[in-house]
């Protein structure tokens, strides 16, 4: 029986759009956060069916047998079922055969693949009580694959770059997994952190419809060389930046600027922020605001580069979601604020326990986006060596006197 978590409805929900295949790699990585498909199901009608009979397993819980038993008749009234040699159908002039090994596949794919991305919002938000992973391979089946079996008992950080090819599942009907593991646990089983295992070359394999080949490490079934939770986080960003962007077109400020305050106040926000180079929109900026450096646009985006430079006193410092969020508040609700350069503003504002920050937004050459350039502690020896500066235009101080 397979209970799922909200975690894992909430990326099944996000794959509502249905695209046709023939070839299952019609479709890689990302895209299957996005869209739901089927290989050699051509008929939108189909495909729904077949991806509501998932719905209803992934939102109530059922077995591969119960759901193959309400969905079976539905493909036999269609004629996708056994022999098939109906291009319509398929997409293709080959006989495609569509038989109960096929349909685990589609099954046992959908489940894990759902169960890992919601499985990786979990990871994200224990990582500071549980900082590593472990890699447990299906090592006691028959026939094991020995490069699965190679990586048994590997640990990682979290966000250790080799999790986001190697996060299990790694191939058809792969039953690797992994677990969760605190400091105290490292100490109290002797483990140590690995090193990251020395594989053999990649392979290139050439997708449908991709111009360039795709790197697929060894071991790996091409298809599954990626981390499915960062992939779901992923098209949830493009959406959002899609979103807004449009309501932002629309002349629908308020609108745009009330999504992007619901998303940076949602809980998943703090996943964002283990996304590698992906931008992200953190906070909106005020028309008056955006007249002041010539700024088209109201959406102040958070990127990587912005996250790898943060320091404070001149050590790296790892900001948190918390950070990110009052250097929303700030920016939008600043108690000082300066023009810089013609391209940046500065702003000062404090947090709950009224610790200084400072914040700094920067619009690109052509105006066209924003970016949060730095968001770090402060204090008032700094803001006073500002309102002295020649280099910065005072815009308002709105200090309680």
């Amino acid at each position: 029986m397979f209970l799922p978590p909200d975690d894992t409805l909430r990326v099944w929900e996000l794959r509502g759009e249905l695209k046709p295949t023939v070839r299952w790699h019609e479709m890689m990585h990302e895209d299957h956060a996005a869209a739901f498909t089927v290989a050699k199901v051509a008929r939108l009608d189909l495909l729904a069916a077949i991806r509501a009979s998932l719905d209803e397993t992934l939102r109530n819980g059922g077995t591969f047998e119960a759901w193959k038993r309400d969905l079976l008749p539905q493909l036999q009234r269609a004629g996708w079922w056994g022999a098939v040699n109906d291009a319509g159908l398929t997409g293709t002039d080959r006989t495609v055969m569509v038989n109960e090994r096929r349909l685990h596949t589609i099954f046992n794919t959908n489940v894990r693949m759902s169960q890992a991305s919601g499985a990786w919002a979990k990871i994200q938000a224990e990582k500071e009580r549980f900082p590593y992973l472990r890699y447990l391979s299906n090592h006691w089946r028959r026939r094991p694959r020995l490069d699965h079996q190679s990586w048994h008992g590997i640990i990682l950080p979290v966000d250790h770059s080799w999790w986001q090819t190697h996060f299990p599942p790694n191939g058809w009907g792969c039953r690797c997994h992994f677990e969760q593991v605190s400091l105290a646990r490292m100490d109290r089983e002797g483990w140590s952190v690995s090193e990251p295992p020395r594989e053999g070359p990649a392979r290139k394999f050439h997708a449908a419809g991709r111009t360039k080949p795709i790197s697929v490490p060894a071991g790996i079934h091409p298809g599954f060389g990626y981390n499915p939770g960062t992939a779901h986080l992923r098209a949830v960003a493009d959406k959002t930046l899609n979103s807004i962007r449009l309501a932002e077109e629309a002349g629908l400020d308020d609108v745009a600027r009330n999504h992007l305050t619901a998303i940076v106040a949602d809980p998943a926000f703090e996943q964002f922020i283990g996304i590698p180079d992906q931008d992200f929109p953190v906070a909106w900026l005020a028309e008056d605001r955006r007249a002041l450096i010539g700024a088209r646009s109201g959406m102040v985006r958070l990127s990587q580069s912005t996250m790898d430079k943060q320091e404070e006193r001149g050590r790296k410092t790892e900001l948190t979601a918390r950070h990110y969020r009052l250097a929303a508040a700030i920016i939008d609700r600043p108690d000082v604020l300066f023009r810089e350069r013609g391209n940046h503003l500065i702003m000062f504002g404090s947090d709950n326990e009224g610790r200084a920050f400072e914040v700094v937004v920067k619009t690109t050459a052509d105006r066209s986006e924003n970016y949060l350039q730095s968001v770090h502690r402060t204090n008032a020896r700094r803001l006073r060596s500002k309102l002295l500066s020649k280099l910065v235009e005072l815009i308002f101080d709105r200090r309680p006197t």
